[in-house]
């Protein structure tokens, strides 16, 4: 999917602003009309507007309060229709998705994180904590055939990510870009048929 730069994004304090690794997001998501989308740790919801306007029915969430307002602020603005919620991960999610989209939290924290802006990169402490938990529950939420569309980073722990993601996933990266001082990578993951 390209970027679309029609879509008017407002960033807000508190709430991570679009950046390289969002914008891969949502270079590598494939989603057709009416497919049901959720959009895992949204932040200003950019990649759940470009889901929307592509046909998608979608549901957005994030833990940051800030976020979710943020979110629902774009949808009405660029008048697309996303419902957002707030949510730990799954807590408060219902349904189930033929794609997860998640740009997560995968730097390795320098300490606990005390600011909402430090959650939205702190993935623990080597930097895998949060995709882990995500992975451990996102099957249980896809649709039969459903994807996952997630974004790693070479600073994270990917080896420890993937050794537990082939476990339960298909798993294949779909794009890798190479930064100054990172490399951020795209991966598609869909649920293995005997995962339960």
């Amino acid at each position: 999917m390209n970027v679309d730069i029609k879509i008017d994004i407002d960033i807000a304090d508190k709430v991570y602003n679009p950046s390289d690794d969002s914008f891969l997001l949502i270079k590598v998501l494939e989603i057709s009309p009416g497919e049901h989308l959720l959009d895992m740790g949204t932040g200003t919801g950019i990649a759940a507007l470009h889901a929307a306007k592509a046909g998608a029915r979608v549901a957005a969430v994030d833990i940051n309060p800030h976020a979710v307002a943020c979110a629902r602020s774009n949808a009405l603005k660029n008048d697309l229709k996303v419902e957002a919620l707030q949510s730990d991960l799954f807590q408060n999610v219902r349904g189930v998705f033929d794609v997860i989209t998640f740009n997560p939290p995968y730097l390795p924290e320098m300490g606990a994180p005390s600011t909402w802006m430090e959650r939205a990169w702190s993935g623990g402490a080597d930097g895998s904590e949060i995709v882990v938990r995500f992975l451990a529950d996102a099957w249980k939420f896809l649709a039969p055939g459903g994807r996952i569309y997630i974004i790693l980073s070479s600073f994270g722990s990917i080896r420890s990510v993937l050794r537990m993601a082939k476990e339960m996933y298909e798993v294949e990266m779909v794009e890798e870009n190479h930064l100054f001082f990172e490399s951020i990578l795209a991966y598609r993951m869909t649920r293995k048929k005997d995962t339960h």
